[in-house]
């Protein structure tokens, strides 16, 4: 394990009550984590686990614990180019963030997992990739199409800084009463109480230690230890000669070991299923169990964890019961929520900011906007929050759009041409935003030219409300072109009630 470093910064002694002099943590943000993490000062973060969308073609309909409240979760990145724009600048930001002696782990599937790695190689540097992690979610099952099933993740492990990092070996406790082959034919020994051991080597491998050269048991050898620590040691029973002149040799109980070393592949560590207490109903939730492997091994009591896609909390419920530090974000206001009354409920802190001032609660930063609120912003700006809440990429222009803020992907895109590896997918539908009262005819009428000019079979318009002639037009195109208009309401994002409509 390497020494971790410590900054200047971490030298500084916090304010009363706060943890961090850097950062303040026990916060979630609602909001686009790009914005977020921009405010964030440089290496203030211990440790980063992100489990971000997956690129899989998946509507996910669930429904909330106990509540019953339907909300909906999509995946709907249509390409790999589209997806990998997305996540580059948020991971260039990650890696400004985590401290020298800091961690990442990206957590990810097979569908774009080999363009994320080629990502990461360039942001962080090839020489500071660790390790690819493979969890196995479950036996494989659905068999009946042809080839192999897809039955594990895939989580990219980095170090800031190979030289200087926090790690705590993590070991798996030997289930003594299953065995596996390997170890049943190392520890193949039994005392009289039941106990497993095995025989170990008391030679010493330097030959050249005098002080350490004498006879035990009619043997004379170089030992290990001292004399009288190895007649301490025989008196207990644990230095054994097994027949008359053999070398003496050392008892090792199994259930006195740390457990086998975790190495690259986890198997031991079963998903979310039906059955699981903990299970929210988010579609990704994963287990308790994994984040608290990561934590433990790449961070310190007290040192800050970040996840920037938070989801329903997990890392940050395994983050509180470990004694850590955290920074939760996720665009989602029903996730920041849902994982607000899980540490509530699970972590039994307060959600108070009285209490977070002095370093006990929690609290919940830029949830929702009201209507009032966006009716008031500047008009750009109102266009690049509909784009993304809608999952789409706003425009980097703000001018000459020709009467489109921003594209979104649908999942089921294929490539006409390829510019390159990374090349975006020819298929793409269009946004429209409105900031008006009531968007009219004339408003519909530009869009339905925009999606002509642009051979789109489908768009998105979004403003507060339509007139009834605007939603007529939106008939009338789909009669003329087959062409459809989905009209959205900021109601409908706002209330996140627009999953049907993506379809």
């Amino acid at each position: 394990m390497a020494k971790k470093a410590t900054s200047q910064a971490d030298k500084t002694p916090p304010p009363p009550g706060k943890p961090s002099a850097l950062v303040d943590t026990r916060v979630i943000y609602c909001g686009d984590n790009l914005d977020q993490l921009r405010k964030l000062p440089d290496g203030c973060v211990d440790l980063i686990y992100i489990d971000p969308p997956f690129n899989s073609n998946r509507n996910y309909e669930v429904f909330w614990g106990e509540t019953k409240e339907k909300r909906a979760f999509e995946d709907r990145h249509a390409s790999t180019a589209a997806y990998i724009e997305f996540m580059r600048p948020r991971c260039v930001e990650l890696h400004r963030v985590l401290k020298k002696t800091g961690s990442f782990y990206y957590h990810c599937d097979w569908h774009a997992s080999h363009y994320v790695k080629v990502m990461l190689d360039q942001i962080f540097g090839e020489n500071q990739f660790g390790s690819e992690i493979i969890w196995r979610r479950n036996p494989a099952k659905g068999l009946a199409f042809t080839g192999y099933p897809n039955n594990h993740d895939s989580i990219f492990y980095y170090n800031k800084d190979v030289r200087s990092f926090t790690f705590n070996r993590p070991y798996i406790k030997y289930d003594l009463a299953n065995l596996d082959e390997k170890t049943a034919r190392k520890y193949c020994h039994r005392d009289a109480d039941g106990r497993i051991y095995r025989l170990d080597n008391l030679i010493n491998p330097n030959p050249d230690r005098p002080n350490l050269t004498y006879e035990f048991l009619g043997v004379t050898r170089v030992w290990r230890w001292t004399k009288k620590r190895m007649q301490e040691a025989y008196e207990r029973g644990i230095v054994v000669q097994t027949r008359p002149g053999s070398v003496p040799q050392l008892k090792r109980y199994l259930d006195e070991q740390e457990g086998r070393p975790v190495d690259t592949v986890w198997t031991d560590i079963s998903p979310i299923n039906s059955q699981a207490q903990e299970r929210l109903g988010y579609p990704t939730q994963k287990p308790l169990a994994l984040l608290e492997r990561i934590i433990k091994a790449s961070s310190n009591e007290n040192d800050i964890v970040l996840d920037a896609f938070c989801g329903c909390g997990t890392a940050l419920v395994a983050a509180e019961n470990l004694g850590r530090q955290w920074i939760g974000i996720d665009i989602s206001p029903t996730a920041c929520r849902v994982m607000a009354k899980r540490l509530r409920d699970v972590c039994h802190i307060r959600e108070d900011e009285k209490l977070w001032r002095i370093g006990r609660g929690f609290i919940v930063r830029d949830l929702p906007w009201s209507e009032a609120q966006l009716r008031k912003i500047p008009p750009f700006e109102f266009e690049n929050w509909a784009v993304i809440a809608l999952g789409g990429i706003p425009n980097k222009a703000q001018v000459g759009d020709m009467g489109i803020d921003g594209r979104i992907y649908p999942v089921s895109a294929t490539p006409k041409k390829r510019e390159g590896e990374l090349a975006f997918m020819d298929v793409w539908y269009p946004i429209q935003v409105k900031q008006k009262d009531k968007a009219g005819r004339p408003d519909i009428d530009a869009f339905e030219a925009a999606m002509m000019r642009e051979d789109r079979q489908k768009g998105f318009f979004i403003a507060f409300d339509y007139t009834a002639d605007a939603l007529t037009e939106i008939q009338a195109f789909f009669t003329r072109s087959g062409k459809t208009i989905v009209a959205l309401t900021v109601k409908d994002i706002l209330e996140e009630q627009i999953a049907h409509k993506l379809a």
